[in-house]
């Protein structure tokens, strides 16, 4: 078994979140009754990890066991890849990269749109300074300012702002101190636990993975349970009993009648039936707890991808050789060390392209890159210089240098050898013919170093 690393592109990432979706959404009434009070929330969380992540782990096995129970869970895992690949693969034939981008950009022009749409109307809101508020904002004992707002447009309170928050109330809950004390409670919460912050990812990210729908529906769900969480909070800080749960509930049924849809850019208290009766049954359970771990064990899974690795992959129609050098120059290559090199008589060789060569040139070829040098001997500076040196030095390479050196002459290979560390060739050239080095860089790794050709004086 080989585990890697490797980047997962987003259309293969939204087929797959679907897998995840599926299972919060079937579990997420349970634990919002039976589980710890931010069950619900570490799977959202672990959701939009998953697809803010670009990378994913890679499991390669040779061989599936079907005895052993481990072996089993990873060809179910593989089976299920290999199908969400051709499904994604399928549908990148209709929705090309380039359409979804503009998709992905016409949808965030319409989130920058509510905001601003947003802003115009919070322009309308009168800030106040209400004793009774400020004192509930002193007992949560937060570093942002907070401010009060009165907005008769809104039917309901609205908390937004990440830096300098704002809570947007209405006139009739100053009125009723029962209410104002849940409501600023509520509000509060959300503040403190950066639930604003929480709610601008979800939208960013929902613009990019516009293309899985079931992502799209699960939000609504995701901030009712956000809600349902502060609801929890709050119970909890003002002390879980049966007459505060109570009083809670009868606060948000006075709410309910001034509910309005979800918006985009803020938080609204927005009560419903679902959150009450939670409210009124929820109650910490080993099931609740027990249901809650395996789910998250089962989501741990969608972080990797299974692959299986047929043995003799690859298939040669002919005859296997291994690499074997070529030596076609009669003995006019040689390689030599550096103290012969010092010794020998240099001159400058100008390319094709009259660009000097003997200038220490940085060596640097990707993964089975090569680059070469063409010139001829018919400009060196005199008939006495009859030969090139080639010198490549300060060679590094991550697992292993391995190169090949090729020397062209007149469109001839004469030679051709691998090496594994830093070399000095000296070849007798020819009168009036053309000559090509090319280095290959045999390795997966970037290889870099010096190279240095000039001619000699034999």
């Amino acid at each position: 078994m080989i585990v890697d690393i490797y980047n997962e592109y987003a259309l293969l990432k939204s087929f797959k979140s679907f897998l995840l979706i599926i299972l919060i959404l079937l579990v997420r009434k349970f634990l919002n009754k039976n589980a710890f009070k931010s069950a619900s929330i570490i799977l959202w969380a672990f959701l939009f990890i998953y697809l803010i992540c670009p990378y994913q782990i890679l499991i390669k096995i040779e061989e599936f066991n079907s005895n052993n129970v481990f072996n089993f869970i990873l060809y179910i895992l593989s089976y299920i890849d290999s199908i969400l690949r051709l499904v994604s693969k399928k549908v990148s034939y209709v929705l090309y990269p380039r359409n979804r981008y503009i998709v992905t950009l016409i949808i965030l022009c319409y989130v920058l749109y509510k905001y601003i749409k947003f802003d115009k109307i919070m322009k309308d809101s009168q800030i106040i300074h209400d004793n009774k508020c400020i004192d509930y904002i002193k007992s949560f004992k937060l570093k942002r300012t907070v401010s009060i707002y009165i907005n008769n447009n809104l039917k309901t309170p609205v908390t937004y702002g990440l830096l300098r928050p704002k809570i947007i109330l209405q006139p009739y809950i100053l009125d009723d101190e029962e209410l104002l004390k849940y409501v600023m409670m509520h509000e509060l919460t959300h503040i403190k636990k950066f639930h604003i912050l929480f709610n601008h990812i979800v939208n960013l990210v929902a613009c990019v993975f516009w293309c899985n729908p079931l992502l799209i529906i699960s939000l609504k769900y995701l901030e009712q349970d956000i809600e349902i969480y502060t609801d929890k909070q709050v119970i909890s800080k003002l002390g879980d009993t049966i007459e505060t749960r109570k009083d809670y509930c009868k606060s948000m049924f006075q709410l309910m009648s001034n509910s309005v849809k979800r918006d985009e850019v803020s938080l609204k208290l927005n009560p419903n039936l679902e959150r009450m009766i939670i409210m009124k049954n929820y109650k910490k359970t080993i099931l609740g707890t027990f249901i809650f771990v395996l789910t998250f064990l089962f989501s741990i899974p969608v972080f990797a991808s299974v692959v299986k690795l047929e043995k003799d992959r690859i298939e040669v129609i002919g005859t296997e050789v291994e690499f074997q050098s070529v030596d076609n120059s009669d003995g006019r290559i040689h390689i030599i060390s550096e103290e012969e090199y010092s010794k020998l008589k240099l001159n400058d060789i100008y390319t094709a392209q009259l660009k000097s060569v003997n200038v220490n040139n940085n060596l640097r070829l990707g993964k089975l890159e090569y680059t070469n040098y063409l010139f001829d001997n018919s400009n060196w500076g005199g008939t006495n210089y009859n030969g090139f040196t080639i010198k490549l030095s300060g060679l590094n390479c991550n697992g292993g240098i391995k190169y090949t050196i090729i020397i062209i002459e007149s469109n001839k290979v004469v030679y051709e050898k691998e090496f594994n560390d830093n070399v000095i060739i000296k070849m007798k050239t020819l009168e009036d013919c053309k000559y090509e080095v090319l280095i290959s860089n045999k390795s997966i790794n970037i290889l870099t170093g010096e190279i240095t050709i000039n001619a000699c004086k034999q």
